[in-house]
């Protein structure tokens, strides 16, 4: 049956183990059911800054084999010019079982390694040229993709209730752009307005299959990297295509009527 318990904690009532139980267990199973049909990824949260020498990570809550990993409080990570590829990674410890408590733990750390071991999740890649400083206020879609000197997130897995997808600032970013470019087709129209509209990060499939209508590329299962190449492609042609209209337009000889 459904139910709402709560402990009442009052003046001159003895304090049982059940009313200590109650309140550790319910936290607990709200998140269990909440996000049960999601993948592993991030979930919610985990946003990157840059603070002069640090990275910022913000709070949120991230999924692996199935178990729930909070991050409670933005975490501050120093990063230094090294002039090559750096990923910053979250490392899944080993489960610790004590006395009083079950712990699943985490170590975020820096890594020249693009390649993820199974204990591994990516949370952003960059490539610090010297003398440089590192930017994540991007100017474009494409800009997303700059090799040096920018936080790149486009490889980072973000759960849906699927496949992991990409993150919701890129999708969010391509659906603002694409609606630039005076789309007219029913396609385009509801891909960009989901875009922008929705929070969490989008199905993978619903994107391949806006890929297949529009490049009629092969149906697999495509990376992430991919998958933002193929939606830059999409946004290169639509402002080419505007912009050819848009010439044709102003080279359009006007009539002059003389009554």
């Amino acid at each position: 049956m459904f139910e709402n318990r709560y402990p009442l904690f009052e003046s001159g009532r003895l304090l049982k183990i059940d009313m200590l139980n109650e309140l550790r267990d319910y936290p607990r199973i709200f998140i269990d059911i909440m996000l049960k049909e999601y993948c592993d990824g991030i979930v919610f949260g985990c946003s990157i800054d840059v603070l002069d020498d640090f990275l910022l990570i913000g709070k949120g809550i991230i999924k692996h084999d199935g178990i729930i990993y909070i991050l409670k409080e933005d975490t501050k990570i120093k990063y230094a010019c090294n002039n090559k590829l750096t990923v910053v990674k979250v490392k899944f410890l080993p489960e610790m079982v004590e006395k009083d408590f079950i712990e699943n733990c985490t170590e975020i750390h820096l890594d020249d390694e693009a390649k993820l071991n199974e204990n591994e999740m990516e949370l952003c890649r960059f490539q610090l040229r010297e003398g440089a400083h590192l930017r994540i206020n991007y100017t474009g879609f494409e800009d997303l993709s700059t090799e040096y000197d920018t936080v790149n997130i486009i490889n980072v897995p973000y759960s849906t209730k699927r496949t992991t997808g990409l993150s919701p600032i890129i999708l969010d970013m391509f659906g603002r752009e694409l609606i630039k470019c005076n789309i007219n087709e029913a396609w385009d129209i509801t891909f960009a307005t989901m875009c922008i509209q929705n929070k969490d990060s989008i199905e993978k499939d619903i994107i391949i299959n806006y890929l297949l209508y529009k490049l009629n590329i092969q149906e697999r299962n495509y990376s992430n990297e991919e998958l933002y190449l193929y939606l830059l492609e999409i946004l290169k042609k639509q402002t080419e295509d505007l912009g050819m209209n848009n010439n044709h337009k102003r080279g359009r000889f006007k009539k002059i009527l003389i009554d």
